[in-house]
């Protein structure tokens, strides 16, 4: 289980003590049967004062993660068990940091049916089972159950479970990186907004349905958004269609659109603590960009001691994402975690998305159960209050690189090696670009720092190795930039990496530190 670092200011919910703005929605949700339906309820939300939500029962509150995870749901109460459907919904239970209460219906003929909670669904540990009673805890969340194409047993596939958070998969890869329906003045000094899913209707899929479509109502004090998930399951790639309609109450000071979340803490560039001899830990090793004129940015992920922010491209995109592109066992060594299993997720507009900019939000994270990135797009100009917000794009997950094929030359991996002042950076591109070439030129940038020299050598295989030395100009980390051109062509994608100025050093948890 991952807990959301960036959640850490989340605020309680309560299934009971409803306002009369609430029962006038609750009402309204009954009649959403279509996302035209929802998009005139997010607007007519929009235009009331937000209603706070009430604390979880204490008895929730106090589980621990041990206890919470007791909890399990009952497959065979899903909704359309032992129908044709080819998709089913389960739930989860509400406790531990897992404090939503959301409303669920399902659409079939046209029409909403409200699925009210049951502790009859679930099966409680023995250290839980006083909770088996309480059946005023509500859904936490909802997953998607079914099948992968090619694959005969019954796997989740989708799960929406805190704030506006969304994890998916394809057959091919294993829960990791996730999506967020929005993120409300991320990365500020202070404290950011968190967005809430309150509610989901799922259309009742055919027989023969490939696809399956979810509504979801979003709520916060500054936004209420209508959102429309068409879920496509692949045994290589899962495609999420995601149509929102958002309706400000007050205009944020900043939103990010289409927001990724995932986990790094040690890899490429940084030694583990002495005590863990894992060569990497990440959900994802880098933040892809694919710009309007068809380049493309790899920007690795560091980790600082400290918060760090950085605006990696600002102008037209046609798509970013944050992938986990090395899925060699041995670069993770991990038969638990299984790190190489983690998707690559892509998102990708139905039109190029202009006048905004890529951002990419990294946090020292104490450890690999806490999510320390954070990816979104920036549109230069701020919300207006009553003029919709709408937008259309796919969230793609995937095993590896792009699955697009590319023409230009990839950054597989790189080193670091310090002596005295001086830093040696080391990276390895590898593609049908640059196999071939019997010379390269390298075009080198820098902020707060300064280019001591620089070598490129082939190796055996076609790949070459870039060297960089170079020293920082300023007590704060070093921003770089390395392409590989042929003439003046460009023949590699554009990697960066926030370097650290001085090795960094971090406490580590027990965990990580004792001997056994």
């Amino acid at each position: 289980m991952r807990i959301f670092f960036l959640m850490s200011l989340f605020v309680a919910i309560s299934c009971d003590g409803e306002s009369h703005a609430e029962s006038v929605n609750a009402d309204e949700m009954n009649r959403v049967t279509s996302f035209e339906g929802l998009v005139h309820l997010a607007s007519s939300m929009s235009s009331q004062e937000f209603v706070p939500r009430e604390p979880l029962p204490q008895a929730l509150a106090d589980l621990t993660y041990e206890e919470f995870c007791q909890i399990q749901f009952r497959h065979k109460k899903a909704v359309w068990w032992e129908t044709p459907a080819p998709y089913w919904i389960e739930t989860f239970h509400r406790g531990f940091v897992q404090q939503d209460c959301v409303s669920l219906f399902t659409i079939e003929n046209s029409t909403a049916k409200q699925v009210p909670f049951s502790s009859e669904n679930f099966d409680f540990g023995e250290k839980v089972q006083g909770l088996a009673t309480l059946d005023v805890s509500g859904h936490a969340g909802i997953k998607i159950v079914g099948r992968f194409p090619g694959f005969g047993d019954v796997q989740e596939i989708l799960t929406f479970l805190g704030s506006s958070y969304f994890r998916g998969r394809s057959g091919a890869t294993a829960y990791g990186a996730s999506a967020r329906g929005l993120a409300v003045d991320i990365s500020l000094p202070r404290d950011e907004e968190f967005p809430f899913f309150k509610a989901f209707w799922i259309v009742k899929p055919e027989a023969t349905d490939e696809e399956v479509t979810l509504l979801a109502l979003m709520d916060s004090p500054s936004v209420c958004g209508a959102y429309e998930f068409k879920l496509v399951p692949g045994s290589v790639e899962t495609k999420i269609s995601v149509k929102l309609s958002l309706h400000f109450r007050k205009i944020p000071e900043k939103i990010g659109i289409a927001p990724l979340t995932s986990m790094w803490i040690w890899g490429d560039g940084l030694q583990g603590p002495p005590g863990d001899k894992r060569p990497a830990v990440h959900d994802s090793d880098g933040l892809i960009i694919r710009t309007a004129d068809d380049e493309w940015i790899w920007r690795t992920l560091a980790r600082q001691s400290y918060p760090s922010v950085s605006k990696i491209y600002s102008g037209e995109i046609r798509g970013f994402g944050l992938l986990q592109r090395n899925r060699s066992f041995y670069h993770f060594d991990d038969h638990n975690a299984h790190y190489h299993k983690r998707p690559s997720v892509w998102i990708e507009p139905k039109q190029n998305w202009k006048n905004g900019s890529v951002e990419l939000l990294e946090l020292p994270g104490a450890h690999e159960g806490i999510d320390s990135i954070a990816a979104y797009w920036i549109p230069d100009e701020r919300p207006q209050i009553g003029v919709p917000l709408t937008l259309e794009y796919d969230v793609l997950f995937f095993p590896g690189d792009h699955s697009e094929e590319k023409t230009t030359a990839r950054a597989t991996d790189f080193s670091i090696k310090r002596k005295n002042d001086d830093i040696d950076l080391t990276v390895r591109f590898s593609g049908v670009a640059v196999k071939d070439l019997k010379t390269v030129s390298i075009q080198e940038s820098f902020v707060r720092g300064e280019l001591v020299s620089k070598s490129a050598q082939k190796t055996d295989t076609g790949d070459w190795l870039v060297t960089l030395r170079f020293r920082a100009t300023e007590a704060a980390p070093i921003e770089l930039g390395v392409t590989l051109m042929d003439n003046e062509s460009t023949v590699s994608e554009r990697f960066m990496y926030l370097c650290p100025d001085k090795e960094p050093s971090f406490v580590y948890p027990e965990v990580y530190t004792r001997s056994e």
